[in-house]
């Protein structure tokens, strides 16, 4: 009908905006469940409508156009999305579809993760990687081969036998847990949030420096293919195992079903473990297991018949805004915090949730006293999601950045998005730098953590990061609650951080940018303080990862007066620069050739068996494959172990790993 046209028209422009905000700019600003309503409306007005279709129409293509900075790459076969629904009534609609278009033929079908990432496609000649590109509008894509060939667990060249020609298709994805730190960091620094791993998945993998993209930490994950020449496998299950002679990483968790009844169960066994996947899922994937049955049903322009994601209604609680308070960073950042009604989400209590920003607040029309919609971005992080203003009662009340630093007073500075206290002097950003400073993760100084600091601070006996080194047992022994035991623990923690290892010196200074990767990377390849300080931006650039923003964010810090007077200090307190550090790992090192994954509860602490593991040679990566050699497990080790069993990887418990140790 003619009268939908305007509706129509409206839709289309709307579907398209948000295209390019979710594929282009990384930046949603609407949910996936609302994108998906208005697809929906779309399709059921054009159908209703058939005169007013269009070959143009979102509902008739892939979203996403390539993006001018990168090379387009045409697929061999064009890549589809899948329908996906939240019903569980369309869900049985479409078993009873596919049972009818399979003509009375055995129908299987395989359930596995959806797993929330950017979609890619690598295409292997002869084995060898020779292009990877993303989906784009479903048959020209983006070429982004560099960055992905930076992946560490996405092979260059498949092992074992490959047919001459092969496009497997995948996600890239963030791992939760390097998201929950990519914010974090980003959040220190005032740059904007990534709304989820996805976004920043998405961002991260169109760097056009291909270092930036290795430092990120993505990991890439496979489901299906396009073209393949030669004898493809026969079934779903056989190309999984394909994929893991090949040495391409794969979901840990693929059910079989037949029954519809079993195609629920199997979706809601998913969706009970879906917080114990290394990424983020936002539902499951119901396939035909038969190859044969999955080309005779096809597909529509834009979707496979044979295929649809059922998504998981997000985990969200409703709870009410107390306060927004101001959290001060290490760099003077000021970052507002929701003062929450404690509440239950995705298995924790959440009382508070950053807001990031003054303009993100604005967006999202956040006021003192509002109901909200609370979830965790990445199952990871506390996020108000959404207002529930149709139950304000006229008491909120609007929330102003402060012009003043709550901590100490002094005037703040707009930069960009964000507000920074510029005084250095600041108690509170301080404690930040001295927290960081003490960090298991830098100097790990154990015993000072977040309270002893902040009494410390506010005793006048923490000016500086390098006063640390300048505390007396006496001084310690006045404090509140410090007996003789805890003073001389944390004096043996203090004097043995002197001889920590250069890369922890460097994660501990505050260099922007610059992280424990970064920082490993750097101490390998300069072993001095005094040889990085002096190095040039052309010479930071040919370490690995080291893109340049960083690369200039070091070469500014290492120029400022009060960065070499802070790091004089330093020297002159007894700490080494490098000079005395042995090397991360030796010819002759017993575990020189193995690579490691730690799981469970660890009577010891990651960090110190991880760095054991470099130190005699060995390599430490974060997730399960063909190429890990061993598995350091502890007790209630999960996926990650029964990964390991299955690839027939050894395991190492504890007493194991201490054998292996030189006495």
């Amino acid at each position: 009908m003619l009268s939908h046209l305007p509706r129509i028209l409206e839709l289309r422009r709307e579907i398209e905006r948000h295209n390019a905000l979710y594929y282009q700019d990384a930046a949603p600003e609407i949910t996936d469940r609302e994108f998906d309503a208005l697809l929906r409306e779309l399709s059921d007005l054009e159908k209703e409508s058939p005169a007013l279709e269009s070959g143009d129409s979102p509902t008739a293509r892939v979203g996403g156009s390539a993006l001018e900075a990168f090379t387009s790459a045409r697929h061999v076969v064009p890549m589809q999305s899948l329908d996906n629904t939240y019903s569980e009534v369309e869900l049985r609609e479409f078993l009873v579809r596919v049972r009818k278009l399979a003509a009375g033929a055995d129908v299987r079908f395989s359930i596995e993760p959806k797993v929330d990432g950017v979609a890619i496609c690598l295409l292997y000649e002869n084995g060898c990687l020779m292009r990877a590109a993303t989906r784009g509008d479903g048959t020209t894509g983006d070429d982004v081969t560099q960055n992905v060939r930076t992946i560490s667990n996405i092979p260059i060249k498949l092992t074992g036998a490959a047919p001459a020609q092969v496009e497997v298709r995948g996600e890239i994805y963030l791992p939760k847990s390097v998201f929950a730190r990519l914010n974090a960091a980003r959040d220190e620094e005032g740059l904007p949030a990534f709304a989820n791993p996805r976004n920043a998945a998405a961002g991260s993998l169109k760097q056009l420096d291909p270092k930036l993209v290795a430092a990120r930490g993505l990991a890439g994950i496979f489901y299906g293919f396009g073209a393949w020449s030669g004898s493809a496998p026969d079934s779903g299950h056989a190309m999984f195992e394909t994929f893991r002679q090949w040495g391409l990483p794969v979901c840990e968790k693929i059910l079989p079903a037949s029954a519809d009844n079993e195609v629920i169960a199997a979706i809601e066994s998913l969706g009970g473990v879906r917080h114990d996947f290394v990424y983020e899922t936002d539902g499951a994937v119901v396939k035909l297991d038969s190859i044969a049955l999955r080309e005779t049903l096809g597909s529509t322009s834009k979707a496979p018949r044979w295929a649809i994601a059922y998504k998981y209604e997000p985990e969200r609680a409703e709870t009410r805004v107390r306060e927004i308070t101001i959290q001060v960073g290490r760099t003077g950042v000021l970052t507002p915090v929701a003062e929450l009604d404690p509440v239950l989400v995705s298995g924790s209590t959440v009382s508070r949730a950053t807001l990031h920003n003054a303009d993100e607040i604005a967006r999202k029309d956040i006021r003192v006293g509002d109901v909200v919609e609370v979830e965790k971005a990445g199952e990871v992080i506390p996020a108000v999601v959404a207002v529930r203003k149709e139950k304000r009662t006229g008491a909120e009340l609007v929330f102003k950045m402060p012009t003043e630093c709550p901590a100490c007073g002094e005037a703040a500075v707009q930069e960009g998005v964000a507000w920074k206290c510029r005084n250095l002097a600041c108690a509170a950003q301080l404690r930040r730098r001295i927290e960081h400073f003490a960090s298991r993760g830098a100097m790990d100084i154990e015993g000072l953590g977040e309270a002893l600091v902040a009494q410390l601070v506010e005793a006048n006996l923490l000016r500086g990061v390098a006063d640390v080194y300048f505390l007396q047992k006496d001084a310690l022994l006045a404090l509140d609650r410090m007996g003789e035991k805890s003073a001389a623990n944390l004096l043996e923690g203090i004097e043995a951080s002197r001889s920590r290892p250069l890369w922890r010196l460097l994660h501990g200074l505050g260099i922007p940018h610059v992280g424990i990767s970064s920082s490993r990377d750097l101490a390998a390849r300069f072993h001095t303080l005094d040889a990085l300080a002096v190095a040039d931006v052309a010479t930071l650039l040919t370490v690995h990862e080291i893109g340049e923003i960083m690369a200039d964010a070091i070469h500014v810090w290492f120029r400022d007066p009060s960065a070499r007077t802070f790091i004089e200090t330093l020297r002159s307190v007894g700490l080494h620069f490098g000079e005395n550090d042995e090397p991360a790992s030796t010819a002759g090192g017993p575990l020189v050739g193995t690579t490691w994954v730690l799981t469970g509860a660890l009577t010891i602490p990651r960090d110190e068996a991880a760095e054991t593991i470099r130190q005699l040679g060995g390599k430490v990566t974060g997730s399960v494959s063909k190429k890990t050699t061993h598995v350091l497990a502890g007790e209630d080790a999960g996926s990650k172990l029964e990964k390991a069993r299955s690839l027939g990887i050894k395991i190492v418990d504890e007493a194991e790993f201490r054998a292996l140790q030189p006495s």
